[in-house]
């Protein structure tokens, strides 16, 4: 799964992706950041096509469906994250996938790791880990996205992160890891007309081990309140 993730700057962002560099602004979507630790119900910007026009704008990250009755999330069912193997039969997620997908922005984003137990007999904790490029670069997550519009039409998009089967760097940390798109692909990821789902399942790889890195984090970045640059600080 992918419950936490960082973004710090949003200019970086645009820097290492040209193709973004024009795209138009809804609101002010990287006035969020910079965010160290962000989770699941917060807005945060996305990258994706609405009205014919790709767009950067804030979302908020934990699906909703459009039909929700109430625009309200399901805390029984945590659609903050998608499987890419259940994507095109899934009752809440395939109809994005075919036609609402989106681009979510990261410099890194934490997973948890059993450690060994300090003593025998007790329950192992968990060690937090930073999971970026190698050279720090921002990325881009497969993500899927939804507008929900209440009676007095006003809108609230949501997305979610579509999540994979980890690499070789991901296996000894956890059983998922979530789906990154090499900017090769961005245009037809975004690409709202193109609803070749079987072509796009083959994006939806472990991103290549080689060129990801990962190492120890404070604990202190298990609580959603400490948004502070020491999440993203090596430990030893």
């Amino acid at each position: 799964m992918c419950g936490r993730y960082a973004l710090i700057d949003g200019e970086r962002v645009l820097k290492t992706f040209a193709e973004l560099r024009e795209l138009k602004q809804r609101g002010a979507p990287f006035e969020l950041l910079p965010r160290y630790n962000a989770s699941p119900m917060q807005p945060m910007p996305v990258v994706a096509v609405r009205n014919n026009e790709a767009r950067i704008e804030a979302m908020r990250w934990w699906l909703v469906p459009h039909w929700s009755k109430d625009g309200k999330p399901n805390v029984k069912f945590p659609a903050f994250n998608a499987r890419a193997e259940t994507l095109p039969t899934s009752k809440l997620f395939a109809p994005y996938f075919k036609s609402s997908r989106c681009l979510v922005p990261a410099d890194a984003f934490y997973e948890w790791k059993a450690a060994p137990p300090a003593e025998r007999g007790t329950k192992p904790e968990k060690q937090p880990m930073c999971v970026r490029m190698n050279d720090e670069a921002p990325f881009m997550f497969g993500g899927l996205f939804s507008v929900w519009k209440s009676e007095k039409e006003e809108e609230v998009p949501t997305f979610t992160i579509i999540t994979t089967e980890p690499n070789s760097l991901m296996k000894h940390i956890h059983t998922r890891m979530p789906v990154i798109i090499p900017p090769k692909h961005f245009s037809r990821w975004l690409d709202r007309d193109y609803k070749e789902t079987d072509e796009l399942k083959k994006l939806l790889v472990p991103y290549p081990a080689s060129g990801m890195k990962a190492y120890r984090v404070a604990r202190t970045v298990g609580n959603a309140r400490n948004d502070v640059p020491e999440c993203l600080e090596p430990v030893g």
